[in-house]
């Protein structure tokens, strides 16, 4: 194969040139002076709100950087053998699972177990939360992200996730008006299984790691495997 074969090659690896964009600093500089102003009237008004503002910035700056989402972390192994997302998760996985541990366990060493007051949620699981998980799997699928990936993609000025937010508006509204009826009827009549009512908190906490440590190694496994070599933007390069 000659030369310019192989840089053909490559090019065609590494994907099309990238064209020069006008710039959006203008842009990003009246968006920063609208989001400090914002902060400083919620601070003003209330000291909470503007930490929920500033962490709600920081994280949406989190997620477009990362590129993290649900969908993509579920849906990538199986469409381009890629795992990088769903390692991502399990890391994250693995930091809850230590940050509640500690929590729940000063919760436990001072008080009685109430699951309406126990730190985190526990709710019935049954029959109901395996269909929930099903439907919720196959819409998020279909409207190509996770809320997280939506929201994302819409401060990133796309235009077709504002129409998956209006069905999460519609469904959340929805979901709320009728959720005393499936409480009632099924939620509240599944079995409430909470492990450390019945297995030291210790022990549930490193099983549940090794759990998450194994399915990284697998998915690690996994894309090693595939053979996909990627750049930093996740662009395939080889295979």
């Amino acid at each position: 194969m000659v030369s310019n074969e192989i840089d053909a090659l490559v090019r065609k690896r590494c994907g099309p040139e990238k064209v020069n964009k006008k710039s959006q600093i203008s842009y990003a500089v009246i968006i920063l002076i609208i989001a400090s102003i914002i902060s400083v009237i919620l601070w003003i008004n209330n000291h909470v709100y503007a930490a929920f503002w500033i962490i709600g910035i920081a994280l949406g700056m989190v997620l477009r950087y990362s590129r993290f989402c649900f969908a993509s972390a579920f849906r990538d192994p199986f469409l381009i053998k890629n795992t990088k997302l769903m390692r991502a998760l399990l890391l994250s996985f693995m930091v809850s699972t230590i940050g509640f541990a500690v929590i729940q366990n000063v919760y436990l060493n001072h008080n009685a177990i109430d699951y309406a007051l126990i730190p985190g949620a526990v709710f019935p699981v049954g029959l109901h939360t395996a269909i929930g998980a099903f439907i919720f799997g196959i819409g998020m699928t279909n409207a190509g992200g996770c809320a997280s990936g939506v929201l994302m993609r819409i401060g990133e000025g796309h235009v077709l996730p504002w129409i998956t937010l209006l069905g999460f508006f519609i469904g959340t509204t929805l979901g709320a008006k009728d959720y005393s009826f499936w409480y009632d009827k099924i939620i509240s009549k599944a079995n409430v299984f909470y492990f450390p009512e019945h297995i030291n908190l210790g022990v549930v906490v490193m099983v549940q790691m090794a759990v998450l440590i194994g399915l990284y190694k697998l998915a690690a496994w996994y894309q090693k495997k595939n053979g996909r070599i990627e750049d930093y933007e996740g662009r395939i390069l080889w295979r």
